[in-house]
């Protein structure tokens, strides 16, 4: 049988070839440097940041808005360990993407004899990383390399999808692999929902949750990012219209539905609408249709999550549905797009038309807007007014909305409009990690160059990875950045000050010109304080060419609410601190 060898990093990057990676997310290092060099030698492009974090969540955006898995590279010990954070948040938010990390060679690997550390920046990489990906393997042999890199790709993309680590010694790297002829074949790239993952929906079971959902006096259905992922937004409208019932979302399915839909009630959870809470809570059917139902959307007291209602919850992940908090009804395993289809042939021909007066009593709640009342007293500008003014600017201009952690995430999704392909989210939730802003702003403007980015971030949270500023500047990305300025780290902040009484830690942070550091990096950049120039210096920015950014000083006593505490059931939010 013909046989031929081939350097092992050379193969690794014909499979990335050969599976449509087009770029590689990195920052540089010696026990990256050979897959490194082989990749620029395939054609592949190398995009460099200024740290690991930088780079993994712009690969993360990058695959959030593309639905395929990308490529990350770091080098050994500080490599790895800083690539962490995107690493969690990518498990954590169901992220495709395959970090590929530099390793020791494997005579320091297998000669550790109990000492702490055989080679020059090495940590235990699989074992860290572990229990954060759904797959991480150190890849000590040419065969594990031809075993593991394909698998990789699969397994990012099968079921509930998620990043895959694969360590890689130095030595294997710059070794050879042997390829006999029928080991030369293409693999086919792995975009897709995977077909392996399959589910048994049972007619009876469809039949049943159908007539459920059509007897409710007010049925209410719940979108997340799986329905958001899954994009079967037309679907979605058309079982509402079939029930006649409310549209809401989790806080990561904001954008599966227009916000401005007749039957939206905003998104539910630990900082949703008040409107959208009260509905969940009241609701006598509930469809979950691809959202996990954690804390951050049910509150604690969950056995009073929906007193008066069925719950059916429909999932890819089956871990999940068999260790619900809340009590469910109906737990159904399944893709949403299978769903979708077969559940709408169980239900009647549906109607736009909105005849529920449950419905009805919410919409007008929802319109009423309780949500961050700006203060009429106060001569600094309010967050929400601020939204407001940024809303006016995306109406009609196809954007992609990125933030990072932190009051002004919440005020984005409270406060702006998102439409399905038009107007996207793309925000930190299960991990919660400030810093996901600049990075994964760069990565969005890399993955839809023809859109305009807004990358909406606080004072706390921009300063994790400014270094990036450096990044949009080279590139002259389309990235519009609000630095919404505070002078607090205001979640952290408001949480003390409603348990305690005092934000010593986080209260009264000292100011910083982030005009100065936008202009000290090359972007252009404005300052805007007062009410009266908003809407003149937000149009300046907006339409300026190539990156720019603007610091918004507001009202550092405002809060996020309504909020939902610890205690307190979906229809009894906190209403804000006494003044």
């Amino acid at each position: 049988m013909a046989s031929e060898e081939i350097n092992v990093s050379d193969w690794v990057a014909e499979i990335l070839a050969e599976q449509r990676v087009e770029r590689v997310f990195l920052y540089p290092g010696g026990t990256i440097a050979p897959l490194v060099n082989a990749c620029i030698k395939k054609g592949i492009v190398i995009e460099n940041f200024k740290n690991e974090q930088g780079a993994g969540y712009a690969a993360l955006a990058y695959a959030r808005l593309t639905g395929r898995p990308q490529v990350i590279m770091v080098t050994s010990g500080p490599g790895v360990t800083n690539i962490l954070t995107p690493l969690a948040d990518a498990y954590y938010d169901s992220t495709p993407v395959i970090v590929i990390t530099g390793q020791v060679g494997t005579t320091d690997l297998n000669g550790r004899l109990g000492v702490r550390q055989r080679g020059f920046q090495e940590v235990p990489t699989v074992a860290i990383t572990s229990p954060i990906s759904k797959l991480s393997v150190c890849l000590m042999s040419p065969d594990d390399v031809f075993h593991y890199v394909p698998q990789a790709f699969k397994t990012a993309m099968q079921g509930r999808r998620g990043p895959v680590v694969l360590d890689f010694p130095m030595d294997i790297q710059r070794g050879d692999i042997v390829l006999t002829h029928n080991q030369e074949l293409t693999y086919s790239p792995s975009f897709q929902v995977d077909d392996s993952v399959k589910f048994s929906l049972q007619d009876s079971l469809l039949k049943e949750v159908a007539e459920a959902a059509c007897a409710a006096k007010f049925p209410v259905i719940l979108l997340g990012q799986g329905a958001l992922t899954a994009g079967c937004f037309e679907s979605y409208l058309k079982i509402a219209d079939s029930i006649d019932g409310a549209l809401v979302t989790s806080f990561l399915g904001v954008g599966a539905i227009d916000t401005d839909n007749d039957r939206s009630l905003g998104y539910i959870g630990h900082t949703g609408h008040l409107a959208a809470n009260k509905a969940v809570h009241k609701s006598d059917f509930l469809l979950v249709l691809g959202s996990r139902l954690d804390v951050r959307q049910t509150g604690n007291q969950v056995n009073d999550f929906t007193p008066q209602g069925k719950v059916a919850w429909v999932d890819i992940d089956i871990n999940e549905l068999e260790n619900p908090r809340v009590a469910v009804d109906w737990l159904i395993p399944a893709a949403l797009e299978k769903f979708c289809d077969r559940f709408i042939e169980k239900l009647p021909e549906g109607s736009p038309e909105i005849k529920n007066q449950n419905l009805l009593e919410f919409l007008n709640l929802y319109s009423h807007r309780y949500e961050d009342i700006p203060d009429p007293e106060s001569l600094v500008i309010q967050p929400r007014d601020l939204m407001d003014a940024l809303d006016v600017l995306l109406k009609n201009i196809n954007t992609t909305v990125v933030t990072g952690v932190g009051c002004h995430q919440h005020w984005v999704a409270r406060h702006l409009s998102f439409r399905p392909n038009d107007v996207k989210h793309l925000s930190s939730g299960g991990h919660g990690a400030m810093g996901y802003d600049l990075p994964s702003a760069v990565g969005a403007a890399m993955a839809e160059p023809d859109r305009i980015i807004l990358c909406v971030v606080g004072d706390g949270s921009v300063l994790m990875n400014i270094q990036e500023l450096a990044t949009i500047k080279q590139r002259n990305l389309n990235i519009k950045i609000v630095v919404v300025n505070n002078s607090r780290l205001g979640m952290v902040s408001q949480f003390q000050l409603i348990t305690w009484g005092a934000d010593p830690t986080t209260g009264d942070v000292d100011t910083i010109d982030f005009k100065a550091i936008g202009e000290g990096f090359g972007i252009p950049s404005v300052r805007l304080s007062q009410v009266d120039s908003m809407e003149a210096t937000l149009n300046k920015f907006w339409f300026a060419s190539g990156p720019s950014l603007v610091e918004v000083s507001v009202d550092p006593k405002a809060d996020v609410v309504p909020m939902l505490l610890a205690g307190q059931r979906m229809d009894d939010m906190w209403m804000g601190r006494a003044k």
